[in-house]
């Protein structure tokens, strides 16, 4: 079963029918990012394909975003939805608003799968994010604690038009792919074609991700968590130092968390040692 639901303040598509998973993308991408994942588990699992507020179709969130504001915008979807309780599998941008929320309630939450979020704090020059824009980004924070909606509105056509619309589409997946590592499927062409529409809300929503402490969230977790990490391992030296010096950091604290690692970059739900087997064992075990 398949079926798209634009109601209350919400873009939603469902997929499959059983126990509800809720699946929240990276900053850039529509809810269908996790479609391939919603196909594997359609047969025991209804997984809701969410748009991340601003950042999509669904709505932004006024004012200065927090950890809590970020929890309350879920548990809102749960309340009008008539979710008791419920799986979330979350990746980047998506991963750490669903790492606010198993924290801030975590008497709603079942399982928590988080894809390369977490365990890493979100770069200070965040140069893989906004490109020209990182080394300035410091600075604008800033200015956006201070001076709030007025100074957003004076960025967002800077941002806006960092936006890629002039390839050919089969050029747009081709330099992705390359880009991040992995190989072109149906999957990837999907959520490729159909980006997350940019606007002031989801320039918002990007600030307060900048300043959430990931890491001391992560170390919060009464949720049964499965932590799936890249390891940037002869992709990019620096990178993968820097994960596993946060990794073996993490490790020091007993925590809920079962780690998985996979050789690649950021987008580990598609990677080809990415094990949809694992993501159904974890969510169909007792823990």
């Amino acid at each position: 079963m398949r079926d798209i639901n634009s109601n209350y303040d919400y873009f939603v598509e469902r997929v499959g029918q059983g126990e509800p998973v809720i699946f929240l993308p990276a900053a850039g991408f529509s809810g269908n990012e996790g479609l391939n994942i919603g196909d594997y588990l359609s047969g025991e699992f209804e997984t809701h394909l969410i748009d991340l507020p601003g950042l999509g179709k669904s709505k932004g969130i006024e004012g200065r975003i927090t950890a809590i504001q970020l929890a309350d915008w879920v548990n809102e979807y749960m309340e009008q939805m008539q979710m008791e309780q419920a799986n979330l599998i979350g990746h980047s941008l998506g991963g750490a608003i669903l790492l606010a929320f198993a924290v801030h309630y975590p008497h709603k939450v079942n399982k928590l799968i988080l894809l390369d979020q977490g365990h890493k704090p979100f770069p200070r020059i965040p140069k893989s994010e906004f490109g020209p824009f990182a080394y300035a980004f410091p600075m604008l924070n800033v200015c956006v604690k201070l001076f709030g909606k007025p100074f957003l509105k004076k960025l967002e056509p800077l941002f806006s038009q960092n936006e890629e619309q002039e390839n050919p589409f089969d050029l747009t997946v081709e330099k992705f792919c390359n880009r991040v590592f992995i190989k072109e499927n149906d999957y990837i062409r999907t959520a490729l074609k159909h980006p997350a529409e940019f606007s002031l809300s989801g320039l918002n929503l990007m600030f307060g991700y900048y300043n959430l402490n990931l890491p001391n969230l992560l170390k919060k977790l009464r949720t049964p968590t499965y932590l799936i990490y890249s390891t940037f391992e002869d992709l990019d030296e620096n990178e993968s130092k820097s994960t596993e010096y946060y990794i073996n950091r993490i490790k020091r604290h007993t925590l809920p968390i079962t780690y998985q690692p996979v050789r690649g970059g950021h987008y580990v739900h598609w990677n080809e040692e990415f094990s949809m087997v694992n993501i159904r064992n974890f969510l169909l075990s007792t823990y």
